[in-house]
């Protein structure tokens, strides 16, 4: 299961994929578009489909202001979703339609944080800094060591943010801990990976922020958002 975009770490393999003259942000791009376009076409008009459009209206309008406009591209086979790197929009299977409720709007606000975070921007701005210009292997060959460093640092950072965002705001719909426990030990319990923290931590970090959004009552969605992005990037 794929809880967002993932970083390409291997860099030989980025440079050997690259079309001429091509910088590293437009490589990142092109690999995400190939990677989305080999998964099965969505049945567009199945119920499930039809459920995860309907989640992620619903996760807009609570958001409100503080979501941009998101385009969502549904695809089809085994449950994935992912924020795009090119344009604010979530590449979703319709596989999360038959998610239980509490877990696809998790999954789905997850996505929507990453979007409203400007992870996607962050991550290209970090390979920029160590690639800069044309994609070659002169220009990566030395960058291996200190971006996979530095990429998994800011990979898990965004990934508890996001976990932040998503919770608080399903949180307001009357979901909570259970469905977070259930959605992230769906394919049982992961440890620490290039791009995401393991599943314990990031379970006790949603118990700990659930322990501070449970001391404030009457705040608007903006808010509890703003509060969670806050706490997460403590």
């Amino acid at each position: 299961m794929r809880w967002s975009w993932a970083i390409l770490l291997l860099l030989t393999g980025v440079c050997l994929n690259a079309a001429a003259a091509e910088n590293i942000e437009q490589v990142l791009e092109r690999s995400q578009h190939m990677r989305l376009a080999q998964r099965p076409a969505a049945e567009a008009d199945s119920p499930a489909a039809q459920r995860v459009r309907h989640s992620v209206q619903q996760l807009t309008r609570l958001a409100g202001a503080n979501v941009p406009s998101v385009e969502l591209v549904l695809v089809g086979g085994d449950l994935f979703a992912e924020a795009l790197l090119d344009r604010p929009g979530i590449a979703v299977s319709q596989a999360v339609g038959d998610l239980p409720e509490g877990e696809r709007l998790l999954l789905l606000a997850h996505e929507l944080g990453h979007v409203r975070l400007a992870h996607a921007r962050a991550l290209k701005a970090l390979y920029r800094t160590h690639i800069p210009g044309e994609v070659r292997p002169e220009t990566t060959n030395g960058a291996n060591a200190a971006l996979g460093r530095e990429a998994h640092g800011l990979s898990h950072r965004h990934e508890h943010e996001a976990d932040a965002y998503g919770y608080a705001l399903v949180r307001l719909l009357g979901f909570g801990l259970d469905n977070a426990f259930a959605l992230l030990t769906r394919q049982g319990v992961q440890h620490d990976s290039a791009t995401h923290p393991g599943t314990r931590r990031r379970i006790a970090q949603l118990r700990m922020l659930e322990e501070s959004l449970a001391k404030q009552q009457g705040l608007t969605a903006a808010e509890v958002s703003a509060m969670a992005i806050a706490w997460a990037q403590r």
